[in-house]
């Protein structure tokens, strides 16, 4: 009886994990605060970080409801690989758009590299979907908090335990391999930890 119920509020916190950290919502978090961070000590940055990222993740929303209802993918967030190859087609229109329309907007030369590194990112996760499922959520937070590490304080690190407990709720849930969620954490991390040479 203790084993049933063990094992049902691991289920039910892998559930949670999943559900209140989903692919959009760190990156939305960390590009407002890595822009604010960039562009002090004109506080500009967090409108504009709040902009971009919220905008690419609304645009990409919209796409993913838009095409569930026209019947193009199942649902808003696939596994099936098809779906979301088209999904994270869409996602990366999203992001360069959101990219683009900043720049006509004048948005400060440090956001703008950086923006190019999140296409880049959403990009490969397109490209390493066409072999594996890829783990969007472990990717996300890898990223995140790479970001907030690089960028705004090293302390940020101790958030890799928050990655860590995702990559476990994915596993748990059967939604991924280990292989698959291994593969979302480091590209994640290794990208953005990158971000400062490639923004040069």
């Amino acid at each position: 009886m203790s084993t049933i119920t063990a094992s049902s509020g691991r289920t039910w916190l892998a559930w949670q994990l999943s559900r209140y950290f989903p692919p959009p919502l760190l990156p939305v978090v960390t590009g407002a605060a890595v822009s604010w961070r960039m562009t002090q000590p004109d506080h500009r940055g967090l409108l504009w970080g709040l902009g971009g990222s919220g905008a690419w993740a609304l645009l990409s929303a919209a796409l993913a409801v838009t095409g569930r209802r026209l019947g193009w993918w199942p649902s808003s967030v696939s596994s099936q690989r098809r779906p979301r190859l088209m999904l994270l087609t869409a996602s990366v229109l999203a992001a360069a758009a959101v990219w683009l329309v900043c720049e006509r907007l004048g948005a400060p030369p440090p956001l703008l590299a950086a923006g190019r590194t999140a296409v880049l990112l959403v990009a490969l996760v397109l490209a390493c979907t066409c072999f594996s499922n890829i783990s969007l959520h472990t990717n996300a937070a890898a990223a995140s908090i790479t970001l907030m590490t690089v960028w705004v304080d090293a302390g940020w690190a101790v958030l890799y335990l928050l990655v860590a407990a995702i990559a476990w709720s994915r596993l748990h849930l059967r939604a991924h391999t280990p292989a698959q969620v291994l593969l979302g954490a480091v590209l994640g991390t290794v990208v953005c930890m990158a971000m400062p040479h490639l923004s040069r």
